[in-house]
């Protein structure tokens, strides 16, 4: 995305009704679903060394499949967290939806989700009434409204640190990263997303 969407108009009117909107709901009731996608090469792009000696890695050649996390997140903590090769289907997001995400939630809540494609099909605003939640659409070009994005930053930040080169360890490494994710982390990305 790029700021200069965001000054258009008609996206700047959406993102303040967006704010409106949410003044009035409880930022308990609020829960943000996303998925990302990570590899086995993510390496750190940035060093220090000791003294003028200059700082050498190394990564892989090739890029590796990835592998997408879907995960949600309250002001106290991350959860609801799946992991799948490939990218989200509806298919995927269905069973995502049904057996991680709809068990985990509560009545009354507002789950809130950015504009991708599977998103927006038929069965998950059914789904998501289904069950007594309410759902609901992030503005365009708006992720910084999206405490969510800064939860994948850290996950991605210490998986990097980690160093895994191989995809079954990194499977297991990705709930471990998220694990690390702390009730603090989340409070001060809602804070500073505005909530």
């Amino acid at each position: 995305f790029t700021l200069r969407n965001r000054s258009v108009p008609d996206v700047q009117g959406k993102r303040a009704e967006w704010k409106e909107l949410t003044k009035e709901i409880p930022v308990e009731k609020l829960v943000f679903l996303d998925e990302s996608g990570v590899n086995t090469n993510l390496i750190r792009r940035y060093g220090r060394s000791v003294g003028k000696t200059r700082v050498v890695d190394n990564a892989p050649f090739s890029t590796p499949q990835s592998t997408t996390v879907l995960s949600a997140i309250r002001q106290g903590g991350q959860f609801a967290c799946m992991t799948f090769e490939g990218g989200t289907t509806k298919e995927r997001f269905k069973e995502y939806l049904e057996t991680v995400l709809l068990p985990s939630i509560h009545e009354g809540d507002y789950v809130i989700m950015d504009n991708l494609r599977t998103h927006h099909c038929n069965f998950v605003g059914e789904l998501i009434r289904a069950k007594g939640a309410i759902p609901l659409y992030l503005p365009l070009y708006s992720p910084d409204l999206n405490p969510i994005e800064k939860m994948w930053a850290k996950m991605k930040s210490i998986l990097r640190k980690w160093r895994i080169r191989i995809k079954d360890k990194l499977i297991t490494a990705i709930p471990q990263a998220l694990n690390l994710v702390t009730p603090s982390d989340c409070q001060g990305w809602f804070t500073c997303a505005g909530y």
